[in-house]
């Protein structure tokens, strides 16, 4: 459905359209920008808690409307007969009148991108925006790792107020999937994740946009864009309901309840995944960080070695790479009495194979190449006992 039908839908089946922008609006609101090598080339966030997404793969933008940063996502605040919302009208383009009247989140501040991207330092952008007159503040932290399909989202709501507040904190969006404004949907139903699929129930996998919650507790809703709008306008908890098996223009999201004290906090976190080939859920931990060893052989070393501290009688035996440096090597050089070899892959052993030599050292060298192109070296020299050895090869 193109911007123009969805305006004219709005405006026969709502009584407000203060959060449609019927046409290109000119100052569209500040926004910060998480760019990136992708996949998720691009995770735009404005001042006042809007979103919107770019995947390597397609040539538009995620979510409706697919040309337009931040677009029809974001968090929604309800409080008492309040909805708090993003200042969808004053976006370049929208389609949010049937959420209702809304009250814009003020800004307060907005950081600029940090992080190298990885792990331990992700790309991140920091919101902080006022509630109107509740006394409450949300902080809004959006974070990627670049190379995962998914991006972070930690929501705090903040009560500086003199009393308790009571609410539902909404996270939604209108999908734009596989550049198509259709498709189906699903739910993971054991962890109350829900998501936007290209097929019904995301079976077989294939393109998804899903929010998985990482903060328990919450509940769900896939449905026509207008019906999920809706939801949210009623200010009740999305009902856990989803129409996965039709083909509509649908959107989807999560909320939690919550009571916050006096000068207390609650933190709701969540992923937001956009993937290709329907890989759904949280992303893969990160590979544990491997200290890489400043030596080839020894008890710490790279390899494990037989004991050259007395003569070798067998002439024939294995070295191989210890498994936890399995994931920090790309190459191993092994340079024999007799061969040279180079082990690229598993099982990243060799044979050292002394047999038809004279009696005498002999000695074993080690070139290693990390993935970080750091280099080890080693030598190890073998005495054997006896003259020469011959015959078929020994078992091990």
């Amino acid at each position: 459905m193109t911007l123009g039908q969805r305006c004219a839908g709005v405006a026969a089946g709502a009584a407000t359209v203060l959060a449609l922008a019927a046409g290109p609006v000119t100052a569209a609101v500040p926004f910060k920008e998480i760019g990136s090598a992708g996949p998720l080339t691009s995770v735009a966030i404005g001042n006042e808690l809007s979103c919107q997404v770019a995947h390597a793969g397609d040539s538009v933008l995620e979510l409706f409307p697919s040309s337009a940063k931040p677009g029809d996502c974001g968090t929604f605040l309800a409080v008492g007969e309040t909805l708090f919302a993003p200042d969808f009208a004053n976006h370049d383009g929208s389609a949010t009148g049937f959420a209702g009247t809304t009250t814009p989140f003020s800004p307060i501040s907005q950081t600029e991108v940090s992080g190298q991207g990885s792990a331990t330092s992700p790309l991140q952008v920091t919101t902080v925006a006022g509630v109107g007159g509740t006394g409450l503040t949300v902080t809004e932290k959006d974070s990627y790792v670049t190379g995962q399909e998914s991006y972070r989202t930690d929501v705090t709501v903040r009560n500086t107020g003199g009393g308790a507040v009571s609410g539902i904190l909404y996270r939604a969006g209108d999908c734009f999937l596989q550049e198509s404004d259709t498709g189906f949907g699903f739910v993971d139903d054991a962890n109350k994740a829900v998501g936007c699929s290209i097929n019904a129930n995301n079976s077989p996998p294939a393109r998804i946009e899903q929010w998985f919650p990482i903060t328990r507790g919450n509940q769900f809703m896939e449905a026509g864009f207008s019906e999920v709008w809706r939801a949210i306008a009623a200010r009740q908890p999305l009902p856990n309901t989803s129409r996965s098996g039709e083909s509509i223009d649908n959107g989807a999201g999560i909320s939690w309840s919550f009571s916050v004290a006096p000068g207390a906090a609650a933190t709701f976190s969540h992923y937001t995944t956009f993937s290709p080939t329907g890989v759904a859920g949280p992303p893969p931990a990160p590979t544990p960080a491997v200290r890489v060893p400043s030596s080839a052989f020894g008890s710490r070393g790279l390899l494990e070695t037989p004991s050259n501290s007395r003569c070798v009688s067998r002439r024939f035996f294995r070295i191989k790479l210890r498994k936890r440096y399995w994931p920090v090597i790309a190459a191993v050089t092994v340079r024999l009495p007799k061969v040279t070899r180079v082990l690229r892959r598993r099982p990243w052993g060799t044979i050292v194979d002394l047999r038809g030599l004279p009696k005498g050292r002999f000695v074993v060298r080690i070139t290693a190449l990390t993935t970080t192109s750091r280099t080890i070296r080693g030598t190890r020299t073998y005495r054997t006992c006896r003259g020469k050895l011959r015959g078929g090869r020994p078992k091990l």
